[in-house]
């Protein structure tokens, strides 16, 4: 298959503003993003995705492919499908797009090294770090027998008070992974569909897709990643790298 990478970048972050080109050991953090990438070897080309024209100004001085979107999309999943629609008018369509989310700078790309055929693909790990277990910035995710995603959340779901436990089995709780594999079609198919009302409760896009009984499944990896949403998690990623 032709994979297409997409990194959605946008400047105007609620909790972070800049945050894509904040410095971490001296380089902007969509350089970390984008060279750990890069690093498959699987890509038909990788693009990176934004409506500002100071994080353009920085991809193209560092050689790194960029698409200029549209600034009314609030969801890195709707970015995307714009770029599907240039790509495409360009003759440069794909088999399936991934997108992975310009906060993750230390992605690793083995989490790529998985069955990617069905049409929406999102990934998972489990919640290792306690701070994570009741973080609201980490999505979790609760997954059926049968790998697909049966509900999102950033509250710590399942819920485990001992009050309601039936059995004392410890605690498993899953964190989702900001990496999405797409076909074209079904793609195109999550931005026609209006936000909908847990979607927009909860700040989860996949959510759009539960809500219309659209299946999502999911691959689970060992390799965790911390995305960028604050200042705090930047300086943690830094003294992660300083220490490796």
């Amino acid at each position: 298959m032709k994979f297409i990478g997409i990194i959605p970048a946008r400047y105007a972050s609620s909790r972070y503003p800049g945050k894509p080109l904040c410095e971490i050991c001296g380089k902007p953090m969509i350089q970390w993003v984008y060279d750990s990438i890069m690093k498959w070897d699987k890509w038909e080309g990788v693009y990176l995705a934004t409506d500002s024209v100071e994080i353009e100004t920085v991809c193209r001085n560092l050689a790194i492919p960029v698409i200029m979107t549209r600034d009314t999309h609030t969801d890195c999943l709707d970015r995307a499908g714009e770029v599907i629609e240039i790509l495409e008018a360009q003759n440069k369509a794909g088999d399936r797009y991934i997108v992975i989310q310009g906060d993750e700078p230390l992605f690793d790309v083995c989490t790529l090294d998985v069955d990617l055929t069905p049409e929406i693909v999102n990934f998972y790990t489990k919640v290792q770090d306690v701070h994570d277990l009741y973080n609201p910035d980490s999505v979790k995710v609760v997954v059926t027998a049968a790998s697909k995603a049966l509900y999102f959340s950033r509250y710590t779901i399942p819920y485990h008070e001992d009050k309601t436990r039936r059995t004392q089995e410890p605690l498993q709780v899953f964190k989702q992974i900001g990496v999405y594999s797409f076909s074209g079609e079904q793609l195109k198919r999550y931005c026609s569909l209006r936000s909908a009302y847990l979607e927009n409760l909860e700040g989860i896009g996949l959510l759009r897709l539960l809500e219309n009984d659209i299946d999502v499944t999911m691959r689970y990896t060992e390799h965790d990643s911390i995305s960028v949403d604050t200042p705090a998690d930047r300086n943690k990623i830094e003294e992660l790298l300083r220490n490796t």
